[in-house]
């Protein structure tokens, strides 16, 4: 029954996602739209990571672009913040997404072209603890998610928080990651 529970609430999120989307502003014009990608922020997440993986993927300005992702057995973030950028002819349009109580998930992957993280300390559950963490994703799946007291809203404007990055840096960024696993207790 939980797990039909947290499916529902999964489900309620993205379809208002996307009527948000599809839903034109007064200044703005739903036609030409570009979606620029996810931008994920959290204050602490903790977690099982697996290894991460250089990989190819497409995003709605370039195809074939070199991603890193990031998946994760479980997941617990706290301060989470999900914003969602769509470029249109009048500007660009931000879908905020916040949540005011620790969100879960389960089986989650990420398909980021850039993170920036703060601090990295040894969890109490998992192998990596990071703290201030932001992530330019372009694809978001999870098998189960818990997400408590989640708000939404829609506003105009907005600026582009992140740039994608280069193969070369996306490497750098696994191999520190790498590290990272490796000098934590399994």
């Amino acid at each position: 029954m939980k797990q039909k529970n947290n499916t529902y609430k999964f489900v309620v999120i993205v379809f208002l996602t996307i009527c948000a989307l599809i839903v034109p502003t007064k200044y703005s014009s739903a036609s030409n739209q570009t979606i620029i990608g996810f931008i994920i922020e959290t204050a602490q997440m903790e977690g099982t990571l697996h290894p991460p993986e250089m990989i190819v993927g497409d995003t709605s300005e370039q195809k074939d672009m070199p991603m890193l992702e990031l998946t994760f057995e479980n997941l617990s973030a706290d301060g989470l913040i999900i914003k969602k950028l769509v470029k249109t002819s009048n500007g660009i349009i931000t879908l905020d997404m916040t949540s005011k109580d620790s969100v879960l998930f389960n089986n989650l992957s990420l398909k980021v072209t850039n993170a920036e993280f703060g601090e990295n300390y040894i969890p109490s559950k998992g192998n990596i603890g990071l703290k201030n963490v932001k992530l330019l994703t372009h694809s978001v799946t999870t098998v189960s998610s818990k997400l408590p007291f989640f708000s939404l809203s829609f506003n105009e404007g907005g600026q582009v928080e992140m740039e994608p990055k280069s193969k070369e840096e996306l490497v750098y960024m696994k191999a520190v990651l790498e590290k990272l696993l490796n000098r934590t207790p399994q």
